[in-house]
């Protein structure tokens, strides 16, 4: 009797801890990751927004935000499975599909869940007087002063620089410098004179840009129709800077840019990618309440966009655009 039960009891134990096993692979299945960068930054903000409203909705899956990732390194990090989701900006994501500028492979299983939640435009500003437009470094001396290497912003200043047949070594081959460092030193540069030009990929507001135009005065450079015209060939979208965006900006001012898009892979599959799109669009003044950033996205007009999303609409998110009448 003894014998038969201590079988009895060990077949329950094994069945239970069978269960729990199978209960905890199950429950662990049921987590997203979603890329975003670091604490404190819009993106991370946008993530935790997003997540907060898919985990209400109690859509049978949860997301964990993660403070982590970038708008280059995103693309790589869920085309290889890393994270299930991700932010990251409408051009990365082109070149990431397509496998161009910024990345040795393509990563042609990205896909959009939504796209255009937000304007980046490529800020120019200089406090040189010889400097009135772009093509004015062919034949001044300026110290330019950028992101590090491997940032989004480095890249468009590279290629807006490209396409006025520019490069950093030509700046340094007419006396001037190029620097990648971070914001702190680009505040710090361009306040005491060490350098006299800036590019950087910025929204309104950006605080290290208003920063240095509360306290220098800067001129504010646009780009020649001609020049845009060459940028858009690798998925960059033409944008107007609107007047007063940043202080001592009075004009508008044509250049180029890109929109935060929210990506996936062709690994998510369909209903559940349908399921975020829709509770993220159906609770859309949550959504722009999470950030300012945010406010004035508005998704019938580009949130199903392939050029806003800057890789082909996922299917289950084409599922519910289909179904808002937005895209055929």
């Amino acid at each position: 009797m003894m014998k038969r039960a201590r079988k009895l009891g060990f077949s329950f134990l094994s069945f239970a801890v069978i269960f729990f096993f199978v209960a905890d692979q199950a429950g662990a299945a049921k987590r997203l990751t979603m890329g975003s960068w670091k604490k404190g930054s819009g993106w991370h903000v946008y993530s935790a927004t997003m997540a907060n409203i898919v985990n209400n909705a109690n859509l049978g899956f949860q997301i964990d935000a993660l403070s982590k990732g970038g708008g280059v390194g995103n693309p790589i990090n869920v085309g290889t499975g890393k994270y299930n989701m991700a932010l990251t900006f409408s051009v990365a994501a082109s070149w990431g599909y397509q496998g161009k500028v910024a990345y040795k492979r393509a990563y042609k299983n990205l896909r959009g869940l939504i796209g255009g939640l937000d304007q980046y435009y490529l800020g120019i500003v200089t406090t040189n007087p010889k400097v009135s437009s772009i093509n004015d470094l062919k034949k001044v001396k300026v110290n330019y002063v950028t992101v590090p290497r491997g940032g989004l912003g480095q890249w468009a200043t590279r290629a807006m620089l490209g396409a006025h047949g520019i490069t950093y070594a030509d700046i340094k081959k007419m006396g001037g410098s190029v620097t990648h460092t971070g914001f702190g030193a680009i505040k710090s540069r361009m306040k005491d004179g060490q350098a006299d030009m800036l590019s950087h990929t910025v929204n309104a507001g950006h605080p290290a840009l208003t920063s240095i135009a509360v306290q220098k005065k800067l001129k504010f450079l646009g780009i020649e129709e001609q020049y845009r015209d060459k940028l858009l060939g690798i998925g960059f979208l033409k944008a107007i800077l609107p007047a007063n965006t940043f202080p001592g900006q009075k004009k508008p001012l044509k250049t180029f840019g890109f929109t935060t898009a929210v990506i996936a892979s062709t690994s998510m599959d369909n209903g559940t990618a349908y399921k975020i799109v829709k509770a993220l669009l159906d609770n859309l003044s949550d959504l722009r309440a999470g950030h300012k950033g945010l406010r004035n996205f508005d998704p019938a007009k580009t949130g199903w966009q392939e050029s806003q999303m800057g890789a082909p609409a996922h299917p289950g998110a084409a599922r519910y655009f289909k179904e808002k009448g937005w895209s055929k």
